[in-house]
């Protein structure tokens, strides 16, 4: 028996269903990061549970490591910006429960700090899932900060990083500017060497009030 949803492919509704769509647009395509020379207000939305780790010692290998468990949580950040062109565009960023030795907290404590529901000072790491899954569960808003970052893959290249990348460019005031763009910028670097390396927003910062 057919789905009920299928609609048969001789079905005259066809001839009245019109598609629009622009020609010259690519779907692959990401678009402009928003600028990065204010502060946005986001929602943030995590759909995935966190990928648990070992922090890995120095000399070890990425992956390979035998120090101690932690969370990354992959969130995506939904800009509230009403009638502005990147209104609910998303930015992605990562929460991990890794404390920095000069900090001494973890960017995923200062994220729960910021949407005004700390964690306590000490938890098991199970505690601080749980309080963080609750919390990420409610979509709550922060404010970020955040610049334009263009990066290409390029491992062996004598500018690559220890992941094997190349950044191209950093902040929006260093690219081409672009009266044409929302932002004024050309988002795309076209790197003398590498070629076409398009910026995305990087958050530099949650904003704790």
């Amino acid at each position: 028996m057919p789905d009920v949803d299928t609609i048969d492919i001789n079905d005259p509704a066809l001839q009245q269903e019109m598609v629009e769509a622009d020609p010259e647009a690519n779907f692959f395509e990401a678009p402009p990061p928003p600028p990065d020379d204010r502060e946005y207000e986001v929602r943030i939305v995590c759909e995935e549970a966190p990928k648990i780790a070992r922090q890995a010692k120095k000399g070890e290998q990425k992956g390979k490591g035998t120090g101690p468990l932690y969370a990354n949580f992959s969130l995506t950040l939904r800009i509230v910006a009403p009638n502005e062109p990147w209104d609910n565009q998303p930015v992605f960023d990562k929460a991990t429960s890794m404390v920095m030795e000069n900090s001494g907290t973890s960017r995923l404590h200062s994220i729960l700090r910021a949407v005004r529901a700390p964690a306590l000072g000490r938890m098991t790491l199970r505690e601080l899932i749980d309080h963080a899954t609750n919390v990420f569960a409610t979509e709550p808003t922060a404010f970020i900060e955040g610049e334009w970052e263009s990066s290409i893959e390029a491992p062996g290249n004598k500018r690559a990083d220890k992941g094997g990348y190349v950044r191209a460019r950093r902040g929006m005031q260093n690219f081409v500017k672009d009266d044409t763009k929302p932002s004024g910028y050309n988002h795309v670097w076209d790197d003398p060497e590498l070629g076409p390396a398009p910026a995305k927003f990087r958050v530099t910062n949650y904003i704790i009030r």
